[in-house]
């Protein structure tokens, strides 16, 4: 006998049981997809690496932040090696600024105002015990406006002294001052140190006293130096160092880290619930910034502090590309030579018309009549073909002579009219330098090219690939010793990435988002999607595969759904998109040939690149 009820019929309604089976299954069918995709499409940190609380809508912010360099815990915020098993913490934060001057400086001016930020740079470092420095400094001359800034610089008939205004990096503020208080004063750095301790650690003054409720000052400062045994600190008279605890006004030497103002009369124990300014670093940073275990250190910890870059905006861009032709840039298959031509012809093709280029190369030497090659500075026009036929020209070639190489594009410079605010060298090598002469000639030459590099502005954007003992360490002394910028390409895939983020590196774009992953899987994967920020003036994308018999196409979809195709380029597609529409832009990548491992990244050009735009948010802590 068959019983009716337990017959499982179609269901009719919206709440049976069947329906709700169902639904669950379909969930179950659509997080496996996720997860498949996921193993296909893997979002990276660019070479801008964004943070998770230091950016806005997914912009990289100007806050490089501590994080685990690898090990289990690889891209984790930290404050010291012990929270990185198996690897260690980046020794430091890096702030970059954006400085606005709001008249035409003139290079004396422009110099002074390097010359304070580098000095407020060294003080940060000495105050936070080597956590914190400056790393670029963005200077616009009289090219935008006082709310996109860090740093503003007034006229000296704008009289202004040192003031940080509008509260602070979560709510909004800059610092600023006239140029005639910064050429007038013997020490301009001191001041602006403590303007930025004002904006970015949202610490208060040290004066005593404050009358209640953070009103004007009635006393003197007693505040007591950490470590130094000074009577001041930073934040009251510009002493040396911060404030660290302080159990009674009448003994300036207890400086543990309790009570820190028993009377409760400073600026800062009346507005921040009495704490020190050391422990208010690290209330606004805490997950990066380490409190000293006992007395601050009265220097930086014995770290050195890196030099500020300064970056000049300005509309002409000046670049000699200086490759290498040594006989072992035949190694590797495909070779390093292959790789190399591939990555200068994106540096070619992706440059703006009337961008500045000049073309080197060496091997033994840099000569034309040993065979290098040789293409002036000239302004880019649509016909690219003498710098693509140089690049198609070069061979492997005897020996390693760097120094000429750098020696020519300095020439080049010279006979172009010399260094302007964008002016750059990109060189790529894959061995160390062994011309002219003994290894310690070749050294010294080197190192004499270098220095001129470095005396005459000139800044060496840096990549090699190969296995050379000491080379990667010769590249990044290279690059840090001409206040330039250095990448691996150790796996001479990275060759074409490299040389392309360097082009957007030099004419002023920042990374949004990097994806690595797998042409044949791009059916199964979402789309990669990069946010590009209001008031952005371009952006430009990439897709780049590694293996030459791959191929695809893609196309940009903008957050308006308007279609916008993406043109070849050797190993490649690429878009620059002018005033491109804010927010979400996706790539959808179709492929053809063979399978390739591939890199999309995405640039944005945004002048408004100021700290507090790009950490301020307002649902999460700083």
């Amino acid at each position: 006998m068959t019983n009716k009820t337990s017959r499982n019929p179609k269901p009719t309604t919206e709440n049976s049981p069947h329906r709700h089976m169902m639904q669950r299954i379909a969930i179950l069918f659509t997080l496996c997809l996720v997860v498949v995709s996921a193993v296909y499409l893997r979002k990276v940190l660019a070479t801008h690496a964004a943070t998770t609380n230091g950016e806005i809508e997914g912009r990289p912010s100007p806050t490089f932040r501590r994080i685990c360099n690898g090990g289990a815990n690889a891209g984790n915020y930290c404050k010291q090696n012990s929270e990185c098993p198996g690897s260690t913490c980046r020794d430091r934060n890096v702030f970059n600024i954006t400085v606005a001057i709001l008249y035409d400086a003139p290079a004396g001016d422009i110099t002074s105002i390097q010359n304070m930020i580098s000095g407020m740079s060294a003080l940060l470092f000495d105050v936070t015990d080597g956590q914190a420095e400056i790393g670029h400094a963005t200077i616009h001359n009289n090219a935008i406006s006082t709310t996109k800034a860090d740093l503003v610089i007034h006229p000296s008939t704008n009289d202004t002294g040192f003031k940080a205004d509008s509260g602070h990096f979560r709510t909004g503020g800059f610092m600023q001052v006239s140029i005639n208080r910064i050429t007038a004063s013997a020490d301009p750095a001191r001041p602006l140190a403590h303007e930025f301790v004002h904006l970015v650690f949202d610490a208060r003054d040290e004066y005593e006293s404050r009358a209640a409720g953070c009103g004007a000052v009635t006393g003197g400062a007693s505040c007591p130096a950490a470590g130094s045994g000074e009577a001041e600190c930073l934040m009251d008279s510009n002493g040396n160092e911060l404030c660290w605890g302080q159990g009674t006004t009448a003994d300036v030497t207890d400086i543990t880290n309790g009570n820190h103002d028993a009377s409760n009369v400073t600026e800062q124990s009346v507005c921040r619930n009495n704490r020190s300014c050391w422990d208010q670093v690290v209330w606004s940073w805490p997950t990066t910034f380490l409190e000293p275990a006992a007395a601050p250190d009265p220097a930086a910890n014995g770290a050195t502090v890196n030099p500020t870059n300064f970056i000049l905006t300005e509309d002409a861009v000046r670049v000699v590309l200086v490759l290498d032709e040594s006989g072992s840039m035949s190694l590797e298959s495909p070779s390093r030579m292959e790789r190399l031509k591939v990555a200068a012809a994106d540096f070619i093709a992706t440059a703006e018309n009337d961008t500045e280029l000049g073309l080197v190369s060496f091997a033994t030497d840099a000569e034309t009549s040993s065979g290098r090659a040789s293409v002036a500075i000239t302004a880019l026009p649509n016909d690219r073909s003498p710098w693509n036929n140089a690049v198609n020209g070069l061979g492997p070639s005897t020996r390693t002579n760097i120094g000429a190489g750098l020696q020519k594009a300095i020439d080049q410079i010279t006979t172009a009219g010399g260094v302007t605010a964008n002016t750059y060298v990109v060189l790529m090598t894959d061995g160390v330098n062994n011309e002219p002469g003994t290894p310690a000639a070749a050294a010294a030459d080197l190192q004499a090219k270098v220095d001129a590099l470095l005396a005459a502005g000139i800044p060496v954007f840096v990549t090699c690939t190969g296995g050379d003992l000491g080379l990667q360490s010769q590249c990044s002394e290279i690059a840090a010793g001409t206040n330039g910028f250095f990448s691996d390409s150790a796996d001479a895939a990275r060759l074409p990435q490299n040389f392309v983020d360097f082009h957007e590196r030099i004419t002023g774009r920042q990374g949004v988002s990097s994806y690595e992953g797998s042409l044949s899987k791009m059916k199964e994967a979402p789309p990669p999607t990069f946010f590009v920020d209001e008031g952005s003036e371009s952006a430009s994308f990439s897709l780049l595969w590694t293996n030459s018999g791959a191929s695809a196409r893609a196309v940009l979809i903008d957050p308006s759904g308007n279609n916008h195709q993406m043109r070849p380029i050797p190993q490649g597609v690429y878009a620059r998109i002018s005033k491109p529409v804010s927010g979400e832009w996706q790539m959808r990548i179709d492929s053809g040939g063979a399978d390739s491992a591939f890199i999309a990244r995405a640039y944005v050009h945004n002048r408004i690149n100021n700290f507090v735009v790009s950490t301020r948010w307002p649902t999460r802590k700083p």
